[in-house]
């Protein structure tokens, strides 16, 4: 059932995309006659107003079928009913937002859901302490494990993840912290440096003070080490290396202070306990090598929702988040400051949505907008046969106002596919290798 669920999210996410174009097709008056999810032979099909609606043998795309794609089909075809309603009748301007409507739909996904799951409910932790670090700001200011946060500054706070992001977004600065029973406590924020996801250093706020979680695995990365170790979802950490693990920060202090070293993992899944053997992969802080295993804690005690508008701000900033994090992702790729085996395919894909239908409506919504943002970003690439390559011909042609010689673009083309195939079956290889080493 999970792999159908994810198959059809895949045709799903194909199915907004080429919807995107075949709308701003038709807005442009533009002739379209077929609509495809998937490719090659016709499995199923059926023709309204128009346009042929199908689904095709490889579910592993679609396309939307204009007239005047080929050049050849506008021919002496002045004469003809379609005159006026090929692709190339209409200016560069309608032609782009043809173009650039599959990966705006995309984005458009992703907004609604994450807007969706912020306005119904994202699961965090309460916001009480769990740790104040010795002699730290928090502690001079006299903040103790069990205090509620209720406000700080002039901002009501719900949830842990609001205290940690306004102590980061704010490096010294006095805070004033009001906890659950009036009091109000103010604490001197210091400067740290610390790196966030895109890999870069930046000032960040530090008061002293953590959440203290159980040592219970909420989620599971696939292919990394947690993963191939066979450590599952809730299951509770006893021990690593026979040291006894109390919260979630031993777990995770325990693996970063250990790249590349096998440890004994202890744990109870359900009542038994297992003995499990983990080695945590490198992964470079600036200039320190730390190690992570790809596992991360519960879910959130509590479920935090934000108004409409707030939760459409949320939405787009989550979207920004990570188109940014993919291209910075694609950079490393590209210059070989990551690893190559990072890149993955359809199959990798199903397994990971099968591996978040398994984690609740939730988890999986979440993936289906990070999978549908993916998709719009490498579909902007500027590589010909994909839509950017398209959006790259029509800027030069609108710079220069002359239009490229048709076997330029040709060759231009069988180049892009070329190297679309290339990297199709380099992730195709990465896909199987995993799975044959898992």
């Amino acid at each position: 059932m999970t792999i159908l669920i994810a198959i059809g999210v895949l045709a799903f996410l194909v199915f907004i995309h080429e919807l995107g174009h075949f709308i701003f097709a038709k807005l442009s008056n533009v002739y379209v006659e077929k609509f495809s999810i998937g490719f090659g032979p016709k499995v199923v099909g059926f023709k309204y107003g128009e346009t042929e609606y199908l689904i095709s043998a490889i579910p592993l795309g679609g396309y939307v079928k204009m007239y005047g794609e080929n050049p050849d089909d506008v021919k002496n075809n002045e004469t003809s009913e379609l005159h006026g309603r090929a692709l190339t009748d209409v200016n560069r301007f309608k032609r782009a937002l043809i173009v650039i409507g599959g990966p705006l739909f995309n984005y458009l996904l992703a907004i609604v859901i994450f807007w969706g799951l912020f306005a119904s409910g994202i699961p965090d932790f309460k916001a009480q302490v769990g740790i104040v670090e010795v002699d730290s700001p928090a502690e001079i200011a006299g903040l103790k494990s069990g205090d509620t946060i209720v406000k700080i500054d002039s901002e009501n706070i719900q949830s842990w993840s609001e205290v940690s992001s306004y102590i980061a977004d704010n490096p010294n600065k006095d805070i004033e912290i009001t906890l659950a029973d009036g009091t109000v406590k103010t604490v001197t924020s210091i400067v740290i440096d610390q790196q966030n996801i895109f890999n870069e250093t930046e000032p960040t706020g530090y008061i002293g003070i953590g959440l203290l979680l159980p040592p219970i695995i909420g989620q599971v990365v696939p292919d990394y080490p947690a993963s191939k170790a066979e450590l599952m979802r809730k299951d509770r950490v006893i021990s690593i290396n026979n040291e006894s693990m109390s919260d979630w920060n031993d777990v995770r202090d325990t693996i970063r202070t250990n790249p590349s070293k096998e440890l004994l993992v202890k744990v109870d899944r359900d009542g038994t306990i297992f003995d499990l053997k983990l080695t945590p992969m490198d992964s470079k802080e600036g200039d320190n090598t730390v190690g992570i295993a790809g596992v991360s804690p519960i879910e959130g005690n509590t479920l935090v929702s934000y108004g409409f508008l707030e939760s459409l701000k949320l939405g787009v900033i989550k979207s920004y988040d990570f188109s940014k994090l993919i291209f910075v992702s694609l950079g490393k790729l590209i210059s070989g400051t990551a690893p190559a085996d990072q890149v993955g395919g359809p199959i990798m894909i199903v397994k990971t949505t099968a591996d978040s239908a398994d984690s609740g409506i939730g988890a999986l919504l979440f993936f289906i907008a990070i999978i549908s943002i993916n998709l719009a970003v490498f579909n902007l690439l500027p590589i010909p046969v994909l839509d950017g390559g398209h959006l790259l011909i029509l800027a030069i042609e609108s710079i220069t106002r002359r239009k490229i010689n048709e076997k330029i673009i040709g060759g231009f083309q069988t180049v892009g596919l070329l190297l679309l195939l290339s990297l199709m079956a380099f992730a195709f290889y990465n896909d199987i290798t995993k799975l044959l080493m898992n």
